[in-house]
């Protein structure tokens, strides 16, 4: 199971503050708790700290942090509530070869932005925007070089897929969706705000049919709660994942990403409660 790079989640998700979500807020560094003021002295070093801000992603809060090194260079992070270091700010002749490659052809033609190294995960990641004549496009790619996702617009995805996605959404509004590359074959992940408010997010194939909803933990299954619950521990429940279409072990499952002791853990768990494993 592959997560959408919030990783997983919207450009940037675990984000520098130059690319904060407009539902960010500033924060002084007393005000954040005594892990990401830990993590965030440790970056600082001999530079200068600019602003913090915070914002609410998956379940936890992100503080995406300005700073200025001590050469000048302005490099930017993200931290999580419990100190993991999400993400940081790197230029593109810090990245490799591979990774340096495909940004290149990606962004022939148009002005690279910006780069975010994701380290959160399993999997280091890159994503990176560019822009052209007030137009942007943003994209994800994997250490080797291999391209992740890249956000597009409801026009360019395939007609049964646009349908499914106006279908679910209703009077509401699209938010994003990102083509997904994996080795099963392209997904699209699409978030909509319906016209409630409420948030949504779930993956679609492209035959139109939707192959998986995010879920919050109470609307899961009793058994899947309390398995869910014990596994996680005192570790933070970034994302659940109810599988509509692709069965393990015989059963639709829950696939929970997490993140307990600084690292990601992530795991499925069957609708009775039957723990279906670790994800690699």
């Amino acid at each position: 199971m592959r997560f959408k790079q919030f990783v997983f989640l919207c450009f940037f998700c675990a984000a520098a503050a130059v690319f904060a979500d407009d539902n960010s807020k500033p924060v002084a560094l007393s005000e954040t708790p005594a892990a990401v003021q830990k993590a965030i002295n440790a970056r600082i070093g001999g530079g200068t700290l600019g602003e913090i801000d915070v914002t609410a992603e998956d379940g936890e809060n992100v503080y995406d942090v300005s700073l200025t090194a001590t050469n000048g260079d302005a490099r930017d992070f993200s931290v999580a509530d419990d100190g993991t270091l999400l993400s940081v700010e790197v230029e593109l002749a810090e990245t490799p070869v591979a990774v340096r490659n495909t940004i290149r052809s990606l962004a022939l033609g148009w002005e690279l932005e910006g780069i975010d190294k994701n380290l959160d995960d399993t999997e280091i990641s890159y994503d990176f925007e560019v822009t052209k004549d007030g137009q942007e496009k943003d994209f994800t790619i994997g250490d080797d070089g291999t391209l992740w996702s890249e956000e597009i617009t409801l026009s360019k995805a395939p007609v049964m897929v646009q349908k499914t996605i106006q279908a679910r959404m209703g009077a509401g509004k699209l938010t994003e969706i990102d083509e997904m590359f994996d080795d099963d074959g392209i997904t699209y992940d699409v978030e909509v705000t319906a016209n409630s408010g409420e948030e949504q997010s779930f993956t679609v194939s492209t035959n139109g049919a939707v192959v998986s909803e995010e879920v919050t933990l109470e609307k899961t299954t009793p058994g899947a709660q309390r398995t869910i619950k014990n596994r996680i521990g005192d570790g933070t429940i970034l994302r659940i994942d109810k599988s509509l279409l692709e069965r393990e072990d015989g059963v639709l499952p829950y696939e929970v990403q997490g993140r307990k002791d600084g690292k990601p853990f992530d795991f499925s768990v069957g609708p009775r409660g039957r723990f279906l494993g670790m994800d690699d």
